[in-house]
């Protein structure tokens, strides 16, 4: 009964919602097919975090045209309640863009690009926690969306709102700051990279 009760609420809540996703954007023509992956992780509560590291470049950036488009396709998914596969989320607050964690974002897209591979984990072995941490984001809930092959911000963040797991990182209310990562080259397979890394300290 539980379970029928939380369906017919589901589908009573998606004919009410605001699609978290354009339907008139459509993703390009690609070469090789745009493929995506999402990780999450939280801090277990009795564990200290590290000492706090402090850096100028949180106190003020200016950030490309690329970057304030995905931060601003993401806030208008979390703007309204949005169905990720199953689950149905409510609207969140929106996120703020971080420098230290665009800085890791833009690090990793940069070195998937250039060394042609497609993973959360790093060629030094490295987690996104980790990628953080390097910056100086001590974090205490972290997780990390990122995409290939999609040649659009508007693209990409659709992309990631049509995936459940992409999609609940995109909707996690507990989240706060966003990091946005981009590189291109023409030798790689993908060409297209994208990094999204989000967090709360």
């Amino acid at each position: 009964m539980k379970i029928t009760l939380q369906s017919a609420a589901a589908v009573l809540l998606l004919g009410l919602m605001t699609a978290c996703q354009t339907q008139n954007d459509t993703v390009p023509a690609q070469e090789t097919t745009p493929v995506t992956s999402s990780t999450y992780a939280e801090r277990p509560e009795s564990a200290s975090p590290p000492g706090t590291l402090t850096n100028a470049r949180e106190a003020a950036a200016t950030f490309s045209a690329l970057e304030e488009d995905v931060l601003r396709y993401v806030n208008q998914a979390r703007s309204a309640p949005c169905q990720c596969g199953t689950q149905t989320y409510p609207a969140a607050p929106a996120l703020q863009l971080n420098t230290l964690l665009n800085t890791a974002s833009q690090k990793h897209a940069t070195d998937m690009a250039t060394y042609n591979y497609f993973s959360h984990t790093g060629r030094d072995g490295s987690l996104p926690w980790d990628r953080m941490r390097r910056e100086g984001y001590i974090w205490r809930r972290a997780a990390e969306n990122i995409a290939a092959g999609y040649t659009t911000a508007r693209a990409v963040v659709d992309g990631w709102l049509k995936s459940p797991g992409h999609c609940a990182n995109i909707m996690n209310a507990n989240l706060k700051d966003l990091g946005v990562g981009y590189a291109y080259t023409s030798t790689s397979r993908y060409r297209y990279y994208w990094v999204n890394d989000f967090g709360t300290r």
